[in-house]
C-alpha cells in the first residue's frame, strides 16, 4: 500500500459484532448520521499490523450499517473482524455543500493566536455539547471548543486556524 493511500485513511467505527451465520457484520459508525457506507467502497482493516482492503458487497440498516463484505463469507471469518476499527480512504467521502468541511480534515492545521504560532490541532471530539479541537501547545494536549467564541478563522489553503479569547484556556 503507498503511503499517500495510507495517510488518506479516515477511521469511521468498529465492529460491533457478527450478524447472521452468512458473514455479515453489524458495524458502529462513529458519526451515526454518516451515509458513507450507503454507497459501493472499500472498506479497510488494519490486521496483523497491515491493512487490508474489503469491498462493500451489500448493506442495509438505517445508515447502511448491516454490511456483507467480500472475503467475509460466513460467521467464523466475521468474528476475526469483531472489535476493529475499520477505516475508508478520504476520497470515498461524499462531497459537501459549500463553506462544510468534515472535521478530520483539520486534523494538523497549524493553530495562530495573536498572529503567533502556537500548536496545531491533534484531534478533533464530538461530544453531546459540541466540537472540541484538541490542540497540541509545546507537547501537551489542550482543549478548546469550536464555538465563536474561540475560532477567528479557517484557512484551508494555508492549513491554519486562527484562535482568540483563549489565553484562560491554554495559559500562555
Amino acid at each position: 500500500m503507498s503511503k499517500s493511500l495510507l495517510s488518506k485513511l479516515i477511521p469511521v467505527g468498529k465492529v460491533a459484532k457478527a450478524h447472521g451465520i452468512k458473514g455479515e457484520l453489524k458495524f458502529f459508525l462513529y458519526n451515526s448520521k454518516s451515509i458513507l457506507l450507503l454507497k459501493e467502497i472499500q472498506i479497510w482493516f488494519k490486521i496483523d499490523d497491515k491493512f487490508e482492503s474489503f469491498t462493500l458487497v451489500s448493506n442495509r440498516g438505517k445508515n447502511g450499517e448491516i454490511v456483507r463484505l467480500n472475503k467475509i463469507n460466513n460467521r467464523n471469518e466475521a468474528n476475526l473482524l469483531k472489535g476493529k476499527e475499520f477505516f475508508v480512504s478520504r476520497n470515498d467521502f461524499p462531497n459537501v455543500e459549500k463553506g462544510n468541511f468534515y472535521l478530520n480534515d483539520i486534523i494538523n492545521f497549524i493553530i495562530f493566536y495573536k498572529k503567533k504560532e502556537i500548536g496545531f490541532v491533534s484531534d478533533v471530539l464530538t461530544l453531546p455539547a459540541g466540537n472540541v479541537v484538541e490542540v497540541n501547545i509545546k507537547g501537551k494536549d489542550v482543549l478548546i471548543p469550536m464555538v465563536d467564541k474561540y475560532i477567528e478563522f479557517f484557512d484551508f489553503d494555508k492549513k491554519i486556524i486562527a484562535m482568540k479569547n483563549i489565553k484562560e484556556l491554554i495559559n500562555l
